[in-house]
């Protein structure tokens, strides 16, 4: 597999923060969804619950590499969801990063991944899109791209090889940053990560 992605400040953000303390609708315009099933992300998590829903590096692919996911709550979690959302978070309990790259560099490929978790799929859902609003952003401006990823709702947008894709299930708000060779790589992690979010609690 070949999913790739761009750095961004959110895994710094979060490391500096812990070191110093159903089915998606249209998925360019915004999906459905309660999230009111029986997976881990339909309920109020805490840092430790999430973090351990992050992928690892075997869960991306053999040849990738990184270090442990980390998570964190309160109000570095909100600071870091405003950042990425452009909005106020209200609702928020935790949020988590990681990041992983192929061995060595190869083909510059990396993958990131951001959840945040909230009190209730409604809060999620507002973020989700707030997140969204923003990405959508760009310049160029990034192209509306359809991506089937089993969740709640998805938005992803492409530009060249750079993939955004914000995704909801349940309680829980997934961002994963994909600097891509085909779009059935980021499909690939971007399903990996809804999988984890609804696997059983």
């Amino acid at each position: 597999m070949k999913a790739v992605v761009r750095g961004t400040v959110c895994g710094l953000a979060l490391m500096v923060a812990l070191t110093g303390c159903g089915g998606d609708g249209d998925p360019t315009v915004g999906g459905i969804g309660s999230g009111s099933g029986k997976s881990k992300a339909s309920r109020t998590l805490t840092p430790e619950e999430l973090r351990a829903l992050l992928p690892t590096n075997e869960g991306v692919g053999d040849v990738f590499t990184g270090r442990d996911g980390l998570a964190i709550g309160g109000e570095p979690a909100r600071q870091q969801c405003a950042e990425d959302s452009g909005a106020e978070c209200p609702g928020i309990v935790a949020a988590g990063h990681k990041e992983s790259a192929a061995r060595d560099n190869y083909d510059n490929r990396k993958v990131e991944f951001t959840l945040f978790a909230f009190d209730s799929p409604k809060a999620a859902s507002a973020a989700a899109k707030n997140m969204a609003a923003k990405k959508s952003k760009g310049d160029p401006t990034p192209t509306p791209t359809k991506i089937n990823t089993g969740a709640d709702e998805t938005q992803a947008f492409t530009s060249g090889k750079s993939a955004d894709v914000v995704m909801r299930v349940g309680n829980v708000v997934a961002y994963v940053d994909a600097y891509l060779d085909g779009i059935d790589d980021v499909t690939y992690v971007t399903t990996h990560q809804v999988d984890l979010l609804k696997s059983t609690a």
